[in-house]
Formats: C-alpha cells, structure tokens, sequence
C-alpha cells in the first residue's frame, strides 16, 4: 500500500514537472517573434491602413523591384504612383471604420496569409517574402 502511494506521489510530480516544461517551452515560443510577420503587420498599420504616404522610398523599403513594377502598373491614376490597395479587399466602402489585421499566419515557403477587416469587409491575401541583401521584402502579393 505504502509503495503504491510512493508511486502515485512519483507520477504526480513526473506529471506536474512534464506540464512546467511544457509551459515553459509554450512562453519561448511565444517570444519567438517572426520578424516577416512584424514587417508585415507594421506595413499595414501605417500605409495599408493607416494615414501614412506611400513613397517611393517605402516601396523601395518593402517591396522587391518586381512587386514594386506591379504596383505601380496597377495605379490607375493620373501621375506616377503605387497601387497599395492591391493590399486590400477592393472594396470602395464598407459597413464600418474598422481597418485592421486580424492575424497573420505563416503558410511555409516564405508566404503569409494576411487575414483582416478592410471596413467590415473580411478579406484575405498571400504576400510572399524573400530575404535580399539581408533585408526581408515583399515580392509577391497574391
């Protein structure tokens, strides 16, 4: 009897060390920050939906020479330009003020699905990333 106490004590601790590890590792993966994703997010918030200008020297900042081709191919207006709605749902208007990035989840490959409020209007894309000169940078938005 006294032995299968010993044993059941033995098992709880096992089991309660094992659940420490486990949450420990869970908060170094928490702080394990993708720097893509903060690009990414960062992007949105200040140009995408925030009241920042696009320049030039943004574009140059995060796209690569190819997405930045295609931006301002898609401008659709007078002058020269960058389409950064390609970011976006394409909606004109929505239901409400809400503009943000609900989640931003990695899908491998160097692509990230962008999840968000564009207004009330939940949409979606895929950017795709590389690495350039040690700089991370936009090359595709899908």
């Amino acid at each position: 009897m006294m032995a299968a106490a010993v044993i059941a004590v033995g098992c709880g601790n096992r089991q309660a060390a094992q659940q420490q590890e486990s949450e420990a590792t869970d908060s170094v993966r928490a702080e394990v920050v993708d720097p893509a994703i903060e690009l990414i997010d960062q992007f949105y918030k200040s140009y995408v939906f925030g009241d920042e200008e696009t320049t030039e020297e943004v574009v140059k900042r995060y796209c690569t020479k190819k997405l930045a081709k295609k931006l301002a191919d898609d401008y659709e207006y007078e002058g020269d330009g960058y389409a950064i709605w390609d970011f976006r749902s394409g909606a004109q208007d929505g239901d409400s003020d809400v503009q943000k990035v609900n989640s931003i989840e990695p899908l491998g490959e160097g692509k990230y699905k962008v999840n968000y409020n564009d207004m009330g209007i939940i949409g979606a894309c895929t950017i795709t990333v590389v690495v350039e000169n040690g700089s991370i940078l936009f090359d595709e938005i899908n």
